[in-house]
């Protein structure tokens, strides 16, 4: 009988084809990511000393709670790895080795950008979008305005059924697209910031888009309208949320969710208009407004009611399709769906950046979620309030129509003032990039604009905007609710291939994962894995969570994270770093960087 022995050969000892290159690197830029790997290689490593994982050790290697090196005592030549191992290898991208995120399929991105120094660091750039949408509700259409000119730089039809078309409720996602909802239409469209630089969608050859109000291109013929999705089976369109992320640092499929008049809630993928999830909603929508947690705030007008969907657990139709929970408290807090009953019918609903709800109506309301059972509930008697939105600065503004504009202190809402000379029908409200607060006029056909001080009485206004038709409209429409209520998040992810199978390969041993990572403040990187032995498989494989940055430290021990999900023998791997940022009090965005990211691994021989 033939003894088989699994060994890790020097690299001197095999040829080139056995070894598959002694300084195979598989494109990584050696000289670069050797200096990269000695400045992040910062714990306190030992040669002989007593171990627990290979990682304390400079060879890499810990048998029996002591190191063990491999090419003597005083190692020559480190290596690739820089461990003393010569059959290890290392293969990564970064800093001198460029990350790529178009055109190569093993390394992508979502949310981030290019760093001018090189780095991966989050696209902050996407949220800086200076346009508010007002839909034009008489006309069926919605109007690009340019928050800082006043000038309507485009609009759009809506929908193919013309003034039925009946847009009312927006969202706009951190990329400053919009999504409106037609309420009679019973339908959502999708059109893109872009303008000028939309995709040629109607493929003429080139890019045909609105140049302003008079510039209605006819339905079908505007390249960025992106898409059009029909919702009858819920009654009238009348709420709308944009979800680009989860709160848990995982990236998933940006998506907008969707509510009908008779108590419908649909969630869309926001790339194509494809319908993930069709659902029944806790109480009759009359509006959206997303929190950082995850959980899908609903105004439930007719039912003297809030609802509430944790979208970290509604994932699809089996996991949606769930009784509700009445009241609040242990048991009810947890569920999928929840019913909080209201003392009033809420109308207009908004986060803040405190995570707390705000909703108008009969009267004005702030619930917290997180607070005591019996303590979460703070309302204020004021006129009606229909659209209602919160600063970054700790003010809330609510629109009372004919009574005008009201402003809430966030921490005392008693306190508060109805702002001069905004009188004109106010429907709905919105805080713009620059922090401008704009209130929209239903029977006014305009928007007044206001430029809010530091104190409730400290208001300057204007009238910047006119020729809008009946605009009844009160939801999100610059995507602050969004931008507020959640931190930036990106993510970068990098497939990585190890060992050919061979008659004498049999898997690929993984060693370590290595980065280069700066976190700024409360910035962090999240590190996920996943693994399969084909890529095809891996493309649908699940992600598991193993290293936090901070505190965790770079090398971290990438062999037994995979052991201990089940993945330690897979020949492809695939790292994601999800960046994620925070926002200071002058609301600037601190972002992490990712510098470098790459792997170790070994090749075991089977010698028969």
């Amino acid at each position: 009988m033939k003894q088989v022995i699994t060994i890790l050969l020097a690299c001197a000892a095999l040829s080139l084809t056995a070894c598959g290159g002694c300084n195979d690197t598989t494109g990584t830029n050696e000289g670069a990511n050797n200096g990269n790997n000695k400045s992040n290689n910062t714990q306190s490593n030992n040669q002989m000393g007593s171990c627990t994982v290979g990682t304390d050790c400079a060879s890499g290697r810990c048998e029996n709670g002591r190191c063990v090196t491999t090419g003597g005592n005083n190692c020559a030549d480190p290596g690739p790895c820089g461990n003393c191992d010569p059959t290890c290898r290392r293969t990564g991208t970064g800093v001198g080795d460029p990350f790529v995120l178009e055109g190569d399929p093993d390394q992508t991105g979502g949310g981030v950008v290019l760093d001018p120094d090189g780095s991966i660091t989050l696209d902050v750039t996407r949220i800086e979008s200076q346009f508010i949408w007002i839909s034009n509700t008489g006309e069926g259409t919605i109007s690009k305005v340019d928050t800082r000119t006043y000038e309507e730089v485009a609009r759009y039809e809506t929908g193919p059924a013309g003034n039925g078309n009946d847009p009312s409720r927006t969202s706009v996602n951190t990329f400053g697209d919009v999504f409106v909802g037609n309420r009679g239409g019973r339908s959502l469209t999708k059109i893109s910031s872009l303008g000028e630089f939309c995709p040629d969608t109607n493929g003429d050859g080139m890019v045909t888009t609105s140049t302003g109000p008079t510039d209605v291109l006819p339905w079908g013929q505007d390249d960025c309208v992106m898409w059009h999705v029909d919702l009858p089976n819920g009654g009238l369109i009348r709420s709308v949320a944009a979800q680009d992320v989860r709160p848990d640092d995982d990236l998933v499929q940006p998506a907008v969710w969707v509510g009908g008049w008779d108590g419908r809630v649909w969630k869309l993928s926001s790339d194509r208009g494809d319908i993930l999830v069709e659902t029944d909603s806790p109480v009759q929508n009359y509006g959206f407004a997303l929190d950082g947690l995850g959980n899908l705030w609903i105004s439930g007008w007719t039912n003297n009611a809030i609802g509430r969907i944790d979208t970290t657990l509604c994932v699809d139709n089996a996991s949606c399709n769930v009784p509700v929970c009445t009241g609040e408290g242990p048991g009810n807090d947890d569920c999928v769906k929840q019913s909080i009953p209201m003392p009033f019918r809420p109308y207009g609903i908004t986060v803040d950046f405190k995570q707390r709800v705000w909703v108008g109506g009969d009267e004005t309301a702030r619930y917290v979620f997180t607070d005591a059972v019996g303590s979460r509930l703070t309302r204020v008697s004021s006129v009606f309030i229909h659209g209602i939105a919160a600063d970054d600065k700790g003010f809330i503004w609510g629109a009372g129509l004919g009574s005008g504009v009201i402003r809430y202190d966030a921490e005392d809402p008693s306190q508060m003032l109805a702002v001069p000379q905004t009188g004109l029908s106010p429907k709905g409200m919105a805080v713009d990039l620059d922090g401008k607060i704009w209130a929209i006029n239903l029977s006014d056909d305009s928007a007044i604009v206001i430029e809010p001080g530091a104190t409730l009485n400290d208001n300057t206004v204007s009238v910047p905007v006119n020729g809008l038709v009946a605009p009844y409209t009160y939801s999100d429409m610059t995507g602050s609710q969004l931008r507020f209520a959640t931190d930036e998040r990106g993510f970068y992810r990098r497939v990585f291939e190890g060992c050919a199978l061979t008659s004498s390969v049999l898997e690929t041993q993984w060693n370590e994962l290595r980065w280069d990572v700066s976190t700024p403040g409360n910035s962090k990187v999240l590190f996920r894995v996943r693994g399969a032995n084909t890529r095809a498989e891996l493309a649908n494989a699940e992600w598991f969570a193993i290293a936090t940055v901070p505190p965790d430290m770079s090398p971290f021990d990438l062999a037994a994270a995979l052991a201990a999900n089940g993945l330690g023998s897979s020949q492809f791997i695939e790292i994601e770093a999800a960046l994620s940022a925070e926002r200071d009090a002058a609301d600037n965005v601190i972002a992490p960087k990712l510098r470098a990211m790459e792997v170790t691994y070994s090749c075991p021989i089977i010698i028969q």
